[in-house]
């Protein structure tokens, strides 16, 4: 009987052995498994966000700033074609459609790329708005033309629906596009915290495993184990040099966005306007024109000044001819002796070069850092490119290992 009790506690004993390193080696099999899926799932999200960026949000946050452009040319030239001499008004009527089919042609751009939720709307009725305004300025210079006071009430209303309706709704998509690639391209450069720690406990969980099996069997190392170890090891790091390296070229492209492009597309905007303002100082005078327009002015230096020191390069010839148009400003709008007749003064405002000659300095510029910031973004999603294979095939491989690892323990016992 004595025996046979020895053997009952023996059997016993190596019974508990097995269950236990079965019921390790599922548990480690278990986190190994949702450790895999968590990090696939996370490269992928991340490589899915920067991918949007570059083929969609981009351009979508591009075409937004295209319709307020034109727009606010549109409104300006709208104006410009009533003070102009005879021989400048099919000029100016022209580059008002031309500004209208740009307009269209941005919002067609926008639509095509799906934009969502308020976006959308905003972009539906911009789109049923246009049409409306167009009716609006062509009655307008109609009447004009043959001297029809109405002729002025319809421009007026046009230039305050342009001002009060479309430019806002244009400024608002314009708005929520860069916000909502800053968001996306924050999240893509954001450590998956959540994997690491899941691959943390995995990696302590390996470690006690070790442990328990030196102390318990004849294997003091457990190559399995020790390999299994390794790879999940090497998983994570190359998922967090991975998530680095695009981190940081997610954040240079939000810097160029936030930091450049951003006030150059506010500047240039404002330029827009202020060219406009010019215009209807003459056409709808109002108390205060004068100094809206020289604040509109400062506010432009003031956001070319803030892009130099977020790295803007060759901006100069902005700041010259924001200084020259300001000059201008002053020797025709401000009070003289003998004031300027109305035909002097209209001549001077529509034949001035600086709003133009600044605008085309802007739009290079911004285009120069869109595309820089573009391509951190494109190589941000590079930095991701496969990872998600590695780390799913390390993964893989661990839990193979473990398997390798944990039969000669469980062999041991019998």
């Amino acid at each position: 009987m004595p025996v046979l009790t020895r053997w009952i506690g023996r059997f016993e004993r190596r019974l508990i052995a097995v269950a236990a390193i079965v019921v390790g080696a599922t548990v480690l099999t278990a986190v190994a498994v949702a450790l895999g899926l968590m990090g696939q799932s996370a490269v992928r999200d991340r490589t899915g966000l920067l991918d949007d960026a570059v083929g969609r949000r981009i351009a979508l946050t591009g075409a937004a700033s295209d319709v307020y452009r034109a727009l606010a040319d549109a409104d300006a030239t709208s104006l410009n074609a009533v003070v102009v001499g005879p021989d400048g008004v099919m000029a100016e009527q022209e580059r008002f459609r031309k500004d209208l089919f740009d307009a269209t042609d941005a919002l067609r751009v926008a639509t095509s790329l799906a934009p969502e939720g308020a976006s959308d709307d905003l972009v539906r009725d911009l789109t049923d708005l246009l049409p409306e305004y167009s009716r609006l300025v062509e009655a307008g210079w109609v009447n004009a033309a043959t001297d029809q006071p109405v002729g002025t009430t319809y421009l007026a209303q046009a230039s305050y629906l342009a001002r009060v309706t479309l430019l806002p709704l244009a400024g608002q998509l314009h708005g929520r596009e860069m916000a909502a690639l800053y968001d996306a391209q924050s999240s893509a450069g954001e450590p998956p915290w959540d994997v690491f720690a899941v691959g943390a406990v995995l990696l302590g969980l390996l470690v006690a495993a070790q442990r328990y099996l030196a102390r318990t069997t004849r294997q003091r190392v457990n190559g399995g184990l020790v390999l299994s170890t390794a790879l999940v090891l090497t998983a994570l790091v190359t998922l967090g040099v991975a998530v680095g390296l695009a981190a940081g070229h997610t954040k240079d492209s939000v810097n160029e966005f936030e930091g450049v492009v951003g006030p150059l597309t506010e500047a240039r905007n404002l330029g827009r306007t202020a060219d406009g303002d010019g215009v209807r100082i003459l056409v709808f005078p109002k108390v205060g024109d004068i100094a809206n327009l020289r604040g509109e002015l400062a506010a432009i230096e003031d956001r070319v000044t803030s892009a130099k020191e977020s790295g803007g390069e060759r901006l100069d010839n902005a700041t010259t001819a924001v200084e020259a148009w300001r000059t201008e400003v002053a020797q025709r709008l401000e009070p003289r002796n003998p004031p300027l007749t109305y035909v002097e003064r209209a001549r001077l405002i529509v034949r001035t070069e600086h709003p133009q000659r600044l605008d085309e300095v802007l739009t290079e510029a911004i285009t120069r850092h869109t595309t820089r910031a573009t391509g951190n973004t494109a190589a941000a999603a590079r930095a991701l490119a496969g990872v998600d294979t590695v780390f799913l095939v390390c993964v893989f491989g661990a839990v193979l290992s473990l398997g390798w690892g944990m039969w000669p323990p469980i062999r041991e016992q019998y």
